[in-house]
């Protein structure tokens, strides 16, 4: 993805946002930013997570307890960072993760655009959500072919449908999420009275909209939240409550076999956290598995993405690529997942903190510190390439029974 035509600095309107990032130093800046650039609830739906999100605080926890070696008096005048994830070249081991309807965030709902655009330009895969904003073509027009990811539906007929475009549109891989076989409670949401999706103008958001004026005048002269991977299916538009209603909570792993028949591509499970489900992956014939626990966003009080990772890569050894998303906010989390044993991570919040922050110019700005804390960590520990980190780089790695 290096070099593509594409690798386009931020466009004019973006230049006012970089001058205002410069004093960013992680992604804890850019959560502050886009919190006070968007309405609460709108925040609050990407920041927060299912019921008392105890699984989302336990992702960064874990993370956080693992520790590094500092091992000094090696060269590391050259750091190096590439790899391949699914078989396409990034500049480092990242790649965005899907995230439903984050086109809301900026650009009058082109936020999913605007986010391709700076994976582009950073040179790492950027993954396009069935339920995004955006169409997968919309994305192709100003970005190279996305993964796409979807869920399974009830409608195999519209599952086939979507399955043809993200083949025909060129997608290299197709990512089915395993744990979304319904739509889990969020408190936080439900809690807060304002939140409606579309937005509503006129409603008990009406003074937080009014609060954040930047924001509220771009969605309402932007194009509109409409569901636009959904639109070429039928003429009407698609409401969320519908589009949920789709998931089809008796998925089996006959479907997933039915799906790899049809996707003639790389097929990534994402949600698969125990060895069991992962050596299953395998006999299926995916090609790639994402340890992960929806961020906290489905099953609330599983355990942490890290804590599962070295199980999930013992049973599965080399057979199948492994990523990991859950709780990554740096390059030092990146680092700790490759150490032991991912192939690459994904971010979710952590890209959409700066795209609610600062549009095109936050999503660029988040990448840049991820990349030069990843680079800087790498170098201190004393690893030259990113892809020799193993358990020894860390001092308390998570023990495999």
């Amino acid at each position: 993805m290096t070099g593509s035509r594409h690798d386009t600095a931020p466009e004019e309107g973006n230049r006012d946002s970089m001058v205002s990032l410069r004093t960013v130093a992680n992604i804890g800046d850019l959560r502050t930013r886009a919190r006070n650039r968007l309405p609460r609830h709108l925040f609050d739906f990407i920041d927060g997570a299912a019921f008392r999100e105890v699984t989302r605080d336990d992702n960064l926890a874990e993370l956080a307890k693992l520790r590094f070696r500092q091992r000094t008096l090696r060269d590391v005048s050259r750091v190096t960072l590439a790899t391949t994830l699914l078989g396409q070249n990034a500049t480092m081991p990242l790649a965005i993760a899907p995230t439903g309807i984050s086109g809301i965030l900026a650009g009058g709902g082109c936020g999913e655009m605007l986010a391709a655009k700076a994976s582009a330009a950073a040179g790492i895969p950027f993954t396009l959500g069935m339920m995004a904003l955006s169409s997968i073509e919309d994305v192709c027009a100003v970005a190279p072919p996305p993964f796409f990811q979807m869920c399974m539906m009830r409608d195999r007929e519209l599952v086939a449908a979507m399955v043809k475009r993200a083949d025909a549109a060129g997608c290299p891989a197709l990512v089915l999420t395993t744990t979304w076989p319904f739509y889990s409670q969020h408190d936080r949401l439900t809690n807060n009275p304002a939140w409606s999706m579309p937005p509503r103008i006129v409603s008990r958001a009406l003074l937080e909209y009014a609060a954040r004026p930047a924001w509220s005048l771009s969605t309402l002269f932007g194009r509109g939240v409409r569901f636009r991977n959904f639109d070429a299916h039928r003429a009407a538009p698609w409401d969320i409550v519908e589009i949920v209603g789709q998931l089809d909570a008796s998925t089996t792993w006959d479907d997933v076999a039915w799906l790899r028949d049809l996707w003639p591509r790389k097929l990534v499970l994402k949600g698969i956290n125990e060895p069991e489900d992962a050596e299953r992956a395998v006999s299926v014939g995916a090609d790639g598995l994402v340890v992960s626990n929806h961020g906290g966003n489905q099953l609330d009080e599983c355990s942490a993405t890290i804590l599962m990772l070295p199980a999930v890569v013992k049973a599965v050894g080399t057979r199948i690529e492994v990523l990991m998303d859950g709780g990554i906010r740096s390059g030092q989390d990146i680092l700790k997942a490759v150490a032991l044993g991912a192939r690459g991570c994904l971010i979710g919040r952590a890209h959409l903190y700066g795209l609610g922050a600062a549009g095109e110019a936050g999503v660029v700005k988040a990448l840049d510190v991820i990349r030069n804390q990843l680079q800087i960590t790498t170098g201190l520990v004393g690893l030259a390439d990113v892809k020799d980190a193993s358990p020894a780089i860390l001092y308390n790695p998570p023990q495999v029974g």
